[in-house]
């Protein structure tokens, strides 16, 4: 018995003893950390560890409240550094066979990749076989070398002893690709030269990597302990530290958009790196509207969805919608509307599609339009392909007939791959797709940002970022906005199953919404919906209702489908969806006409203002203005009864609201002021729940309503309101008034006339003169420095349109300085005449010869086929002036040092272009002079 006690006893002290070792870690942690594994893990700019894996083991030290020690070596030695029982565990290692088999490996919970970086100039490389002919850099003892000989057995392999010795052999142009981590150091010295040579957008993924940390096999206590530690890390801490490393670094307030490569002219990087095309420029237009700043991260259209799953970016700019989009990514906002159409070989251009074909048919893997091509096509096999190459090499090989794709892009990416003749389109195959922009589901409040910046939009800024971009008008979206609005096949359906829909309509809210003398819905609200019934085929029955109240009441029953005029509100969205903003309003006070002026809001201060109860203006008062005492009322009459009995000092409403109630009888003596300082809240239209597909068939309706014609039907309405507001006596007065001014000042008019049309024509050719003067060098007659950047602008902008080269000669008079000196200042005013006239006459009439500056001139050569044509004309301006030039004080030798940039290889703007060319040309001044240079961008 005593026996089985002590037993008992010493039994439950062990098991106290145990459990208080496994509750906390060993005060002081030390931990293996390679010093060349970015971005989880390598010395930075101050030489201090740093990365991804370095924050997440801080982090859990300071939670479990113990000290770390970080013991850094090389790559290899940090395993040896475990093996030998010198630290207590490797903090970050990728998982494989043959490192489970030595370790104990428990998973950061970290997603990684292996990757191939691939040279940008290699073109048409969509898989690792693609590289067989080539040489690949990679490191020995890597996990990248594993999959790289499961992927390529036969490949051509170069080994390096670190990242270091691999990315200067990629810098010396030894590699056509590499293998790595995520990201390329951004702390490597020429690190920016790195990574125009092999972007990140240019890598292919060799495989997921499991990234853990490892333990010997013994270690099971220290495991157990760990792996509650590393447990305490939440969700969101993982994907900040994630987003931190693995993502683009910017400001906290920046959001990072996905931009998917190779989709020009929608989306594209250039060779700078900079990130062009018609999405972008939309963008950076949303950016302007809505003072959000932004950063584009280009990457494949697989990764760019991949990245914001994972909350390493914020959008991704525009892609289509499918099934296999991850569950915590939704659409936000259709950007776009692209067309697509089959394309095959021209051999085989006889062979039209159609219903009856049976044959196999490539498309692009979650392709948005798949259903609709099986009902045009029953008999045809579609084939999926992630990569355009892959379809155009199955094409080629006969395994498919032929393949969809976006009719702007694919001839694009046919002419970077030399294949332009190869193929032709079928047009009457044209089919068009919804592009929208993605975000996570979660943030609502970014959907409600990006949905409210593009409503602010204008569409004749749209239509003309679209025209630059896309030349084939067939192609275009916006612009078929004025006519037709594109709807998608699944909302012409809808309106289809829903052929009359019922709109809500007060008939006693002029001029807004009223009846008239016919009984009949007239006003704004009417005439807006005649225009968009027009264009989306709307059959709308208009339900008119005396009260506000009933009819948001029939809304939320189901009663009617549509209330127009509406403000947004939280209680309102359990019953109603919400469009863009149907129509915009300017604030107003009405008073008595003895009342003193007001210029601003805060001047209501301590006024009783009787304002209508549904204004979302009546809680903006009470939240800005809290000493004006602010009176809700059930209308607009009720506001001005009260302030005809004196109980209120102001009424204030809209505009056009208030002009309409003051041309009544019995209100003459009333005064409007406008309010500048008040904001416009939108008036939106309010859609039953019920009814989601039909808020974004009434966005692109208003969309498609020009400024102009609102600008139309509001000046019909509220001219109407302030030629009916007077009266026969006021009208009887105004005329005699008029009358008698007209007379008194004809005489006048008759003389002043005549001087001014004098006056005129002398303005005319002065301003002309000044203009010319303003624009162009005094001595040469050449156009200035500002015309010049003006002319360079104006042609980047076309070139851009039509994937064209142009560039920009700038050249320094070699020789000059002595010419001035030895025969004075008129002489080097000859010389530069003569140089004027000597460099016109190397271009073509297309071209612009400017002088920048002193001896220094500038030249735009448009339209090049290659950097040879600069070459060319650069030869024939240094061969002319190996001749010695006539002047009058004799013959004089000058030589020329000409730097060439070229669009877009050394920049995609006027300043970048020049700022190049000027550096070239002190480059060649070094050099020896009378020569000329391009950089090494334009031939890398």
């Amino acid at each position: 018995m005593v026996v089985k006690t002590v037993f008992r006893l010493w039994f439950v002290i062990y098991l106290l003893c145990s459990m208080g070792a496994s509750a906390s870690l060993p005060e002081k942690m030390q931990i293996a950390i390679s010093n060349d594994s970015y971005p989880y893990m390598f010395m930075n700019e101050r030489n201090e560890i740093d990365g991804l894996a370095v924050d997440f083991w801080r982090e859990v030290a300071r939670r479990s409240d113990v000290s770390i020690e970080f013991v850094v070596a090389d790559w290899p030695d940090t395993l040896k550094l475990l093996q030998d029982g010198k630290v207590h565990f490797h903090g970050a290692i990728a998982r494989t066979p043959e490192r489970s088999s030595r370790f104990n490996l428990i998973n950061l919970n970290v997603e990684a990749y292996s990757n191939v970086y691939v040279r940008r100039d290699l073109n048409g490389i969509s898989s690792l076989t693609d590289l067989l002919p080539f040489v690949i850099g990679v490191v020995r003892d890597t996990v990248h070398l594993d999959a790289l000989k499961q992927n390529l057995p036969d490949g051509n392999f170069m080994y390096f002893s670190n990242m270091t010795e691999l990315y200067q052999a990629a810098l010396d142009g030894k590699l056509a690709a590499f293998s790595g981590l995520d990201k390329i150091p951004e702390q490597h010295p020429r690190y920016e030269e790195l990574s125009i040579m092999f972007p990140i957008y240019n890598r292919l993924t060799l495989r997921p990597i499991e990234v853990a940390f490892a333990l010997l096999p013994q270690q099971e206590q220290l495991s157990q302990q760990l792996q509650a530690a590393v447990a305490t890390l939440d969700r969101s801490f993982m994907t900040e530290l994630e987003r931190r490393w693995l993502g683009v670094k910017a400001d906290e307030d920046t959001l990072l958009l996905g931009l998917s490569i190779n989709n020009q002219p929608f989306m594209h990087v250039a060779q700078n790196g900079e990130a062009q095309g018609l999405f972008i420029d939309l963008w950076r237009y949303w950016s302007e509207v809505t003072g959000r700043k932004v950063t584009f991260v280009p990457d494949t259209s697989f990764n760019n969805i991949r990245n914001l799953a994972k909350g390493r970016i914020d959008v991704v700019i525009g892609a289509p919608v499918h099934d296999a989009l991850p569950n915590n990514v939704v659409s936000t906002y259709q950007l776009y509307g692209f067309k697509s159409q089959y394309f095959t070989l021209t051999e085989n251009a006889e062979n039209l599609l159609n219903a009856a074909s049976q044959v196999k048919v490539g498309v692009f893997e979650n392709t948005p339009y798949l259903d609709e091509l099986k009902v045009r096509y029953p008999a045809i096999e579609f084939v999926s392909y992630r990569h355009l190459v892959q379809m155009i090499n199955a094409t080629i090989s006969h395994d498919i007939e032929g393949f969809f794709g976006a009719a702007a892009v694919i001839p694009l990416r046919l002419q970077q791959l030399n294949m332009t003749n190869m193929f032709v389109s079928q047009p009457d195959t044209t089919l068009t797709a919804p592009i929208y922009s993605l975000i996570p589901a979660v943030n609502t409040a970014l959907a409600e940002d990006i949905r409210r910046g593009f409503s602010e939009m204008s569409l004749d800024r749209l239509i003309e970022a679209e025209q630059k971009w896309i030349p084939d008008k067939s192609l275009h979206y916006f612009s078929s906005f004025r006519s037709t609005i594109p709807l998608t096949p699944e909302e012409v359906e809808w309106l289809q199953e829903h052929k009359s829909l019922r709109l809500g309509m007060l008939n006693n809210w002029p001029p807004m919404e009223f009846t008239n003398d016919a009984g009949e819905p007239a006003g704004v609200t009417e005439d807006m919906f005649n225009l968009l019934s027009e264009r989306l085929s709307l059959n709308v029955e208009t339900v008119l209702y005396s009260s506000f109240e009933q009819m948001l009441t029939d809304l939320r029953q189901k009663n009617i489908d549509i209330i127009a005029n509406i403000s947004e509100r939280e209680e309102r969205r359990s019953f109603a969806s919400f469009t863009d903003e149907f129509w915009s309003t300017q604030w107003a006070v009405v008073s008595p006409g003895n009342a003193p002026d007001i210029i601003s809001t805060a001047e209501l201060n301590n006024k009783k203002v009787a304002v209508y109860q549904d204004y979302q203006l009546a809680k903006h008062l009470n939240n800005t203005y809290p000493q004006i005492k602010v009176v809700p009322v059930a209308s607009l009459l009720k506001g001005l009864a009260l302030l005809e009995n004196a109980e209120v000092d102001f009424v204030l409403d809209s505009v056009e609201a208030l002009t309409e109630m003051l041309r009544q009888p019995g209100h003459a003596y009333m005064r409007i002021q406008i309010l500048d300082d008040l904001p416009s809240f939108p008036s939106l239209i309010a859609v039953r729940n019920d009814y989601a597909p039909l808020t974004e068939i009434l966005n692109k309706g208003l969309r498609s309503i020009s400024k102009e014609e609102r600008q139309q039907l509001y000046q019909k309405w509220f001219n109407f309101q302030i030629t009916q507001g007077i009266n026969k006596e006021q009208l009887t007065r105004l005329s005699w008034q008029i009358g008698g001014a007209a007379v008194l000042l004809l005489a006048f008019f008759v003389l002043w006339n005549l001087s001014l049309r004098r006056e005129i024509r002398l303005r005319r050719f002065a301003e002309q003169k000044m203009r010319f003067m303003a624009t162009h060098d005094e001595l040469t007659g050449l156009p200035n420095r500002s015309l010049i950047r003006e002319r360079i602008e104006q042609a980047l902008l076309q070139h851009a349109r039509h994937n064209e080269l142009l560039a920009i000669l700038f050249i320094d008079l070699d020789g000059f300085k002595q010419v001035n000196d030895q025969y004075g200042h008129d002489a080097g005013d000859e010389l530069l005449l003569k140089l004027a006239a000597v460099l016109q006459d190397k271009v073509r009439k297309s071209d612009t010869v400017a002088r920048f500056g002193g001896d220094e001139f500038v030249i735009l050569l448009t339209g090049l086929l290659s950097p040879d044509d600069a070459a060319i004309v650069a030869q024939k301006i240094l061969h002319q002036l190996t001749q010695p030039l006539p002047l009058s004080v004799g013959e004089v030798q000058v030589g020329a040092s000409i730097g060439i940039a070229v669009y877009p290889n050394d920049g995609t703007d006027s300043a970048r272009l020049l700022k190049v060319a000027d550096s070239l040309m002190y480059r060649i001044k070094q050099q020896g002079k009378n020569q000329y240079c391009f950089s090494k961008a334009v031939f890398s």
